[in-house]
């Protein structure tokens, strides 16, 4: 909660910067409480302001958002990010932060999607972009926490629990002074004191000040001990400073507990007037403290930070943690567990359930690795933060504000129920990187014709990714030229072969043409009926007449609710408007052999291919394979870290399935080779992150320019794995004899995203068998043993999958075995 580093106002005097001529006096008002805390005040003069400026608007936002009172944050956020001028990306922030702690996840999404557009390079951007598929994960409660409300809340301030001597030090404002103790405007509630309590059966008891004499007159506290429990680090208002009009920063102080007494306290070298310093976090033996703080240089709002002291107790210079920890956000209190070298910090710049969240990360020393959420019901809508753990990271405490509770910021007990102390041990990390990665390679591909023409939901023109050409047009159209005749939004993955598909109508009449003879029948299919699909069928049927002068007796067309081959199964569940879209379509049914694909014949005949000669960027022995072995581990999830010997940092992931393949040129970039630590960062079921890694050197290579591989391609209707028997006989009689001695053949499964991930990947590996043994039968028959098989079954994987899936075309293309001949001088070596 951001009122925890922000310091305090003395305010005999107003001087702000603002524009009378612009503003009306009651928002000026409204100003000037909002600059001293006073949200409450300021709500009340911004409510009774008939025509607020943007700037007005975003305080009393920020007021609400402050006061905790976000049904109104919503409703006034909501107005700012729609007025005409001076909307900044942070109000699209604001606004999904405070649309999630509502719990309205999918417009919080919305917002933020327009905050990463504004300011992509932003960390909470950044991390938002890799982390936002975690939110179901993070919801869920597995029972890896035990949460419970501490009797000891008050409808006062009670947060920040600190270790000390097996007792409980926390701030609080409590007030032990007299009925007129001084009253923070932000809360309306007293200043912070330190308090001391015993832990008796979970709760806190016999509670008291923790030291007079340290507890001042404005806010004190919290506070961090070394483990002996002679030194101390605590957070305290500079009320020293006598300037008027100023904001007093918060400091961090130091006291040492020597003939049986605290001492006077003496102030971190690294305070400043301009800037707070707060929330420390010792080490054990005192030396080394962790600590939030706003000064400059940081990555925006509150950083964290280290310092460490000397042998003559003089503290170094102040060491900013990085942006594996620090966002442009706030990043608040620090704590080290030693022992099992864990490091917790809460911050509301990262991906969360909403306001501050709880983060962990592992340490090696003073390194600490990548931070991840910990997850409900540890953190929740509101503010969660302040955590302390035992040194058995078994038990420990936490602030929260969460509903329920006795008002405010209060003290929760916490349980860790499911940590594995070495979850590292029974898991296994594998790299598959090859030593010569192949920068690109000349491909001459049997490109396969799918029989069908897709159109869009409650149209029944051909769509205008399809090219359709004018009668001028014909005489220059050949099938072997297609490139020359482009759609007119082509996007996307693998656009060459796009552009064949989207000229089938032209290879169509272009075949035809050539083939008089040859006839042919349109089956629509529509949802909505014969009719309809009669109609989708006839505009195919009059675009090859007019344009391509066929006949119009060679054509025949059918209307049908469902195609004969449909996508729609009974039973299915999900993906329902997937399946509508995929069958919706005019297939294309003849018995010419001069229109069909080599041994195909009947309704279900593909049309026979094209050949596409391309420059393949990424040749699947390029990728770089990553898989994992949970052993006795249950992970939810995993992400991958490429370091390389700069310290540039690559992020990929989080990933679900055990294995996953990257271009190894996208890792290289324009360096022609290089040495690399991958790092393996895997979240358990309780949350828990376990990492792995290892090193790989990668070598680009660049095959001989006069050299091409070969690629056929076996295409699947929807859920057919058996539909081999279909290709066999030009497995046997084409591919076969097209591969040459001492080949290498790479036979790789796709799917589209239609069903479930695992099946689809199950799918994909049985689907490229199927291939491979009926060529390595082939092969046998042929007395020939000098072929070697690569078999690879990638599923859905939308990060080698060859086309997108946002139109069924890509969707039906994607469900295909690619088969890859690779002669033996271009086999780079393993």
């Amino acid at each position: 909660m951001k009122k925890l580093l922000i310091p305090l106002i003395v305010m005999l005097g107003f001087c702000m910067n603002t524009n009378a001529q612009e503003k009306s006096n009651k928002e000026i008002r409204g100003d000037k409480y909002a600059f001293r805390y006073d949200f409450d005040k300021a709500i009340i003069a911004y409510t009774h302001t008939k025509l607020l400026s943007t700037e007005g608007q975003r305080s009393l936002a920020s007021s609400y958002q402050n006061t905790n009172q976000m049904l109104k944050a919503v409703e006034a956020y909501s107005t700012l990010v729609h007025m005409s001028k001076g909307v900044i990306p942070e109000d699209y922030y604001n606004y999904s932060m405070v649309l999630k702690a509502n719990g309205n996840d999918v417009q919080s999404d919305e917002w933020m999607e327009k905050f990463v557009s504004a300011k992509p390079n932003d960390l909470r951007a950044k991390d938002y972009v890799m982390n936002q598929g975690e939110r179901k994960y993070l919801l869920a409660d597995d029972g890896k926490y035990d949460i419970k409300h501490l009797t000891m809340n008050s409808s006062a301030e009670e947060f920040g629990p600190a270790y000390f001597n097996n007792k409980i030090v926390f701030a609080s404002s409590r007030s032990c002074h007299t009925a007129t103790a001084r009253k923070y405007n932000w809360t309306h509630k007293p200043f912070w004191d330190m308090y001391i309590a015993e832990v008796i059966d979970g709760q806190f008891k016999n509670i008291k000040q923790f030291n007079k004499k340290l507890n001042g007159k404005w806010h004190d506290g919290p506070a961090s001990f070394s483990n002996n429990g002679t030194f101390m680090a605590f957070t305290r208002n500079h009320y020293h400073d006598k300037s008027k009009d100023k904001v007093v920063e918060l400091q961090l102080w130091f006291s040492s507990f020597i003939d049986n007494k605290w001492q006077k306290p003496v102030p971190f070298v690294l305070n400043g007037s301009d800037y707070s310093v707060g929330q420390p976090c010792l080490s054990s033996d005192g030396n080394t403290m962790y600590f939030t703080s706003d000064m400059p240089g940081g990555y925006g709002g509150a950083d964290l930070y280290r310092s460490t002291r000397n042998a003559q107790g003089i503290w170094g210079t102040a060491i900013n943690l990085g942006d594996k920890i620090n966002t442009e956000g706030d990043e608040l209190f620090p704590f080290v567990e030693e022992k099992n070298n864990m490091f917790f910090f809460a911050s509301n710049g990262r991906f969360g359930l909403g306001g501050l969240d709880v983060f962990m990360c592992q340490m090696n020393g003073t390194d600490i690795g990548s931070a991840y959420n910990a997850g409900f019901p540890l953190n929740s809508r509101q503010d969660d933060f302040a955590v302390i753990v035992n040194d058995k990271m078994s038990e420990g405490y936490f602030t929260s504000n969460r509903v329920n509770g006795s008002g405010g910021d209060d003290l929760y007990s916490l349980g860790l129920l499911k940590w594995n102390k070495n979850p590292e041990s029974t898991l296994t990390f594998f790299v598959d990187a090859p030593k010569n990665i192949p920068i690109e390679r000349t491909v001459r591909e049997i490109f396969p014709l799918r029989n069908y023409i897709f159109f869009d939901l409650g149209s029944t023109n051909i769509p205008d990714r399809y090219v359709l050409l004018s009668k001028a047009q014909v005489k220059d159209f050949k099938e072997e030229q297609v490139e020359m005749f482009v759609p007119k939004n082509l996007s996307g993955r693998s656009a060459r072969q796009m552009i064949v598909y989207y000229n089938i109508i032209n290879i169509l009449g272009d075949r035809m043409v050539r083939n008089p003879s040859s006839t042919i029948t349109l089956v629509g299919s529509s949802e909505k009926g014969q009719d309809d699909a009669l109609a989708m069928a006839e505009s195919v049927r009059q675009y090859l007449i007019s344009i391509f002068m066929i006949d119009p007796a060679r054509i025949n067309t059918e209307g049908r609710n469902k195609p004969k081959l449909p996508s729609e199964q009974p039973g299915q569940i999900g993906n329902a408007a997937l399946y509508l879209q995929g069958d919706r379509r005019v297939s294309i049914e003849s018995n010419a052999p001069a229109l069909l694909m080599e041994f195909q014949s009947g309704p279900y005949a593909a049309l026979k291919p094209v050949e596409v000669v391309t420059v393949q960027e990424a040749p699947v022995e390029s990728y770089v394979s990553f898989s994992i072995d949970h052993g006795q581990n249950a992970i939810n999830s995993w992400a991958i870290e490429i370091e390389d010997n700069q310290g540039n940092v690559q992020s990929y992931g989080p990933y679900t399935e055990d294995q996953v393949s990257i271009p190894g040129k996208s890792i290289l970039g324009t360096h022609p080779e290089g040495d690399y630590k991958v790092t393996m960062i895997g979240r358990l079921e309780n949350n828990q992150m376990i990492k792995k890694d290892t090193m790989v050197h990668m070598v680009l290579w660049s095959p001989p320019k006069n050299e091409e591989i070969l690629r056929f391609s076996i295409i699947y209707e929807f859920d057919e794995s058996k539909a081999i028997m279909i290709y066999e006989k030009y497995l046997t009689d084409i591919v076969m004899p097209k591969i040459p001695k001492g080949a290498k053949v790479i036979i790789q499964g796709y799917t589209d995203i239609t069903g479930d991930a695992e099946y689809n990947l199950n799918l994909s590996l049985a689907r490229a068998n199927d291939v491979k043994n009926t060529l390595a039968k082939a092969l046998s028959n042929s007395g020939r043993t000098d072929v070697s098989f690569v078999v690879r079954g990638f599923g859905e994987d939308e990060n080698v999958s060859l086309f997108e899936n946002k139109l069924p075309e890509e969707r039906f293309y994607n469900r295909t075995v690619l088969i890859d001949v690779i002669p033996s001088s271009t086999v780079s070596v393993k």
